[in-house]
This record gives C-alpha cells, structure tokens and sequence, in this order.
C-alpha cells in the first residue's frame, strides 16, 4: 500500500545526505522500482495498476541517467498523482523536437515541474551550499558527490544563480 501521508517526511528524509537515494524513497513510499528493456529515446514511465505504482526506467541507460529519470517519475507521483490514475504516462528524452511527450494526462508544464522536481531532489540547494562551503567548488566535484552528470550539476548551479561559485565555470563557459 502506498504511504501517502508521509511522502513529503520520506522525500525529505533522504535528501539530506548526497547522493540521494532515489530507490529508497520509491521503496518506503510503496512505490515500485524496475529496470526494464524499452527503446532508444524512451527513459522512463510510472503506470498505476489498481493501488499500485510503477516506477520504470530504461535498463538500458547509464547510472546517473536512470536516477534522474526515477527522480523524473517520482516528482509525477508527488505532483501529478492525481492525474495519473488508471493511465501509463511514458516519457522520453527532452530534444531539439521541445517534448515529444505525448500530451495525456500530462503536458509540457507538467515535465518542467518533474524534471525541476528531480533536480531539486538529486541536487538540494542547501546541500550544495554546504559542500561549496566545505571546500568542494569544481563542478566535477560536486557532480561526483551527488552522482549526476557534469551537465546535470552545471544546469543546477546555473538554475541557483550559483555558477560563479565554482572553480571551474570559466572552462565551462570558454567552451560554449
């Protein structure tokens, strides 16, 4: 049975320490996590059958790229759940394309806030505020400690206004 009225206290428990444990809080939650063989582009989806909640990732997809796209689909739970009764809702990779997600039950502004959601989870402000503090200032670094991509810890440290606070923005910025 899904423990709705302590997922915020769940979430919250888990992401004091980096790297989230995005399984754990799917787990306690009463959701279910799977790896599954799906097609190239397809990262992820979260289908209700009944009472019970999937989450789905690409099995064949990198480490980080599976956590985040678990991350993706429990930020769906947590906002989106209400929607997503009786319904499968596949996404695939952001592209060039804008969103080729299909349109029911979600949208467009409905990705936004899962992907925003993910982010915040994998990469809390405060907790990188504090690594900043302690020492850990390359993007490299800190995208070791939360175990995301480079691109991934630049998009979050941009998002936060706090890209200047790293050692290394300057590489990464030459370079665009």
């Amino acid at each position: 049975m899904i423990n709705y009225g302590d997922v915020n206290a769940i979430v919250q428990k888990y992401a004091l320490v980096a790297p989230v444990d995005v399984k754990a809080i799917i787990s306690e939650i009463g959701l279910t996590y799977v790896e599954r063989d799906m097609p190239e582009g397809e990262s992820g989806y979260i289908e209700y059958d009944g009472w019970h909640c999937t989450i789905a990732v690409n099995a064949h997809e990198g480490p980080q790229r599976k956590r985040f796209t678990a991350a993706h689909e429990l930020g769906h739970f947590m906002m989106h759940r209400d929607l997503l009764k009786e319904h499968r809702h596949l996404d695939r990779l952001f592209d060039e394309a804008a969103n080729r997600n299909t349109a029911r039950p979600l949208d467009y502004h409905h990705e936004v806030q899962a992907n925003q959601f993910a982010s915040s989870l994998l990469m809390p402000k405060a907790t990188i505020k504090r690594l900043l503090h302690e020492g850990i200032n390359t993007i490299q670094a800190l995208a070791l400690k939360f175990d995301v991509s480079k691109l991934a810890m630049e998009y979050r440290l941009k998002t936060l206004g706090m890209l200047g606070e790293v050692s290394d923005a300057r590489e990464t910025t030459a370079a665009e």
